[in-house]
């Protein structure tokens, strides 16, 4: 064996701890889901054509209702979330130095569990919660049914508030990072040559933190769009987020139609990959034309 050879040997024995997990796990999962998608390894054999699955899941018009749904509420609380923390990171890293402790308590929601902060936002947000208790006693509604059906109005707002609490704080941390390594010399002489607070944010602040905001934003996005325990809680039925029509179909109906609940988590898998490639090529595109510019 040359001696490259054996160095690489060594490396991935060395990285195999962090290697096995994910090549058992996460891509044997994925290998089984095709497979079970096209009838391969079934519970019981697959009597329909290897695309049967698919073809009826794409003829289904409460597919594509669900998807449209599921990509609504991902790409609003997935915004929502970064234009927050991106607001919110950069007030907090203009605090004084005394009070950056108690900024800290930000984080909280970060070692909440979602389905926590889907409660949460049921308690203040529904008809008979804190919130239309409070404008009870105020004297702003006469009874419960009064009070706006936030949750579960067929918008998805009740989810895009549960997302956009998870999400904040985690943009918020991503983005201290890079301010923290921020040369504050730059605002300081840009303020000293006349420029406002809203140039200095937009011109050099802003594109600074653009790696961590992209980054946060596809994290927050491709969760947002398949997650399952803040849909269960507050989603609507009809429609639905994908990830509560897989779960109808995988453990609700008969074993025959676990080929369609694959076939959608295949269809979800191949959407995210496609959106990471093309999200990433369009910020490279235009990164590269305002550094033309």
């Amino acid at each position: 064996m040359s001696l490259i050879g054996s160095r690489t040997a060594i490396l991935i024995l060395k990285l195999s701890p962090l290697i096995l997990p994910f090549v058992v796990l996460f891509c044997g999962g994925v290998f089984l889901t095709v497979c079970q998608s096209l009838g391969i390894f079934t519970p019981l054999p697959h009597t329909g054509g290897i695309l049967a699955a698919y073809n009826i899941i794409l003829s289904d018009p409460s597919f594509f209702a669900s998807f449209g749904f599921s990509l609504g509420v991902a790409l609003t609380s997935a915004a929502g979330s970064v234009a927050a923390g991106t607001f919110l990171a950069y007030r907090v890293w203009q605090l004084p130095k005394a009070l950056a402790g108690a900024a800290l308590m930000y984080k909280i929601p970060l070692i909440l569990p979602h389905i926590a902060v889907a409660f949460v936002v049921l308690i203040f947000w529904s008809q008979s919660g804190i919130l239309s208790s409070l404008a009870y006693h105020l004297g702003l509604i006469q009874s419960m049914p009064d009070f706006p059906n936030v949750l579960y109005s067929g918008w998805g707002l009740g989810m895009i508030l549960a997302y956009t609490l998870k999400g904040t704080p985690f943009a918020m941390l991503l983005i201290l990072a890079l301010l923290v390594r921020f040369d504050v010399r730059q605002i300081q002489t840009a303020a000293m040559l006349g420029a406002s607070k809203r140039c200095i944010f937009f011109s050099i602040v802003l594109p600074r933190l653009a790696p961590a905001m992209h980054t946060s934003f596809i994290i927050l996005f491709l969760y947002s769009f398949g997650a399952f325990d803040i849909p269960y809680i507050l989603s609507e039925s009809r429609p639905g987020m994908l990830s509560l029509h897989v779960f109808d179909l995988y453990f609700k109906h008969d074993l025959a139609r676990r080929p369609e609940a694959m076939a959608i988590l295949t269809l979800m898998f191949c959407f995210a990959v496609l959106f990471i490639i093309a999200y990433s090529k369009t910020v490279t595109h235009l990164e590269n034309g305002v550094r033309k510019l």
